[in-house]
Parts: structure tokens; C-alpha cells; sequence
């Protein structure tokens, strides 16, 4: 029988298809529009490297921006996206106070020093967008000693509440607020404790510290009863018979007497 097109036409066939295709595939990708740029030499070797923060034309989610662009003098390009988006930090009252240690002049950028006094790179933080009731995202990138970006810590929820030496090693850690504590009756609150992470040597990632957390905790927070946030878990800010805030079951919280009111003088 005889073919109606011959082999050649219909491989020609298929490539056009494939272009066309990949063409409308193109179409789609989002348009993406600046948030900020910064020229800042963070390796130190006297040129300045390039961070851009942008967010699609049609982004509807939180936050001002949700990709980051690092392009490093003479390197490639180090790309992180966020779908829950990163936000201006110094809007917030309780980011404004990294206004003053951060190293550049930037509501987004955030460069923290690792140490008091050290001329190694700062890192960088990245403030997430925080949705109800819950804190924001956080990512907090290196640079390594290959002169090459690198994420060494992301927790879709954690809020950035402390970066100091804990340990006294000289290097900072960071301290972080996992979830927000709920009130409920008469002055009870959920069990949210901090979250302490130490940052690694030249290669891994920013560990979990049980020991400092609880150690955090005894010296910061109410008390110390684990590591995980809780709702069966309460705070009993003011006891029957007065004295410190005192940690226990929710179920036991909620059947304390109620404090009774002081009569007017």
C-alpha cells in the first residue's frame, strides 16, 4: 500500500509539533516582576555580587516576593523559590529591631554576622510570609568556601526571634519560635516552646539541639515539658496561690479554680 506522506515528512512532522508545543509551554510561564535588587560583595573579593528578589505579575499569595535570584561575581546563578512567599521584615515591630544588625541597608535581605567581630560572609536570612496563626517560613543561606551559595536551614514555620552564641563556641545559633502559643480560659496558654539550631561546619545543614533548647527554654520561656508544640499541654500563667508560671495537662489546667476578682476599693 502506499504511504500517503513519507517517513521523512512525518519525522518533520513531529519535530514541528514538539517546537509548537514547547512554544505554548513558554507562553505559560509566569511574567515576573522586580521586588528589589541589591549589589553587595559578600565573598570579599572586590567585586560586588548581584541578589534579586521578584514575584509573578499575577501572585496572589502572601508576601512580597517568591524567588530569589544570587549571581555571584564570575559564578552561576543560585535560584530558591517560595510559594508561601518572603515578606518586608522591617514592617513588622517585632523584625525591627534586625534593622539595626543587619549588614546591608535592606527590608528583604536580611545578613547576619555569625560571630562579634568576624570578617567571615554573614548569612543570609529570608523572612517567610506568616498565614493566620501561624509563623512564617524561614531560610537561612551560606556562603561556602568555594565561594558558592548553599541553603543550610528551612522550616516552612519558624520565626526568627533570637541568632546569638548559646554555647559559647563564638559562633551564633539560631533561635526560632516553631508555633504561636493559643489562649483559652482563665489564663492558659498552649505549650509553644523555642527551637534552637547550630550551624554546621563547611558542609551540611543547620542542626536541632535538644540540650540547648531545653536550656533556651528553662531561662526564656515558662518551663520546659519537650521539644513539640502541644494543645494538650498548658501554661498556667498565674497558679491558684499565686507564684511562677507552671507548665502541666490541659485537662488539669482547665478544672483549677478560677482566680476571684479583687472587690473594688
Amino acid at each position: 500500500m502506499r504511504r500517503l506522506f513519507p517517513k521523512s515528512w512525518f519525522a518533520c512532522f513531529l519535530v514541528l509539533a514538539f517546537v509548537l508545543g514547547g512554544a505554548s509551554q513558554e507562553k505559560k510561564r509566569p511574567a515576573w516582576k522586580l521586588v528589589e535588587s541589591l549589589q553587595f560583595d559578600w565573598d570579599k573579593d572586590g567585586k560586588s555580587d548581584s541578589f534579586v528578589l521578584e514575584v509573578p505579575e499575577d501572585w496572589d499569595s502572601g508576601g512580597d516576593s517568591s524567588r530569589l535570584t544570587i549571581r555571584m561575581s564570575g559564578g552561576k546563578a543560585f535560584v530558591l523559590e517560595n510559594e508561601l512567599g518572603w515578606m518586608d521584615f522591617t514592617e513588622d515591630v517585632f523584625s525591627r529591631t534586625w534593622a539595626s544588625k543587619n549588614v546591608v541597608a535592606s527590608p528583604h535581605f536580611l545578613f547576619l554576622r555569625t560571630r562579634r567581630g568576624a570578617e567571615s560572609p554573614p548569612l543570609l536570612f529570608l523572612i517567610g510570609w506568616g498565614y493566620a496563626s501561624s509563623p512564617g517560613s524561614l531560610h537561612v543561606i551560606k556562603l561556602t568556601t568555594f565561594g558558592t551559595p548553599k541553603l543550610i536551614l528551612y522550616r516552612a514555620e519558624l520565626e526568627l526571634k533570637d541568632f546569638t552564641d548559646l554555647n559559647g563556641d563564638g559562633i551564633n545559633e539560631i533561635v526560632g519560635l516553631p508555633c504561636y502559643s493559643q489562649t483559652w480560659g482563665e489564663d492558659l496558654l498552649t505549650y509553644d516552646p523555642f527551637h534552637v539550631f547550630v550551624l554546621p561546619g563547611e558542609t551540611g545543614m543547620a542542626r536541632f539541639s535538644l540540650k540547648l533548647t531545653r536550656n533556651y527554654n528553662l531561662k526564656h520561656y515558662y518551663g520546659w515539658a519537650g521539644p513539640e508544640c502541644s494543645e494538650k499541654l498548658a501554661v498556667v500563667l498565674h497558679p491558684p496561690g499565686g507564684g511562677k508560671p507552671k507548665i502541666m495537662k490541659a485537662a488539669d489546667a482547665e478544672k483549677l479554680p478560677e482566680k476571684k476578682s479583687q472587690p473594688k476599693k
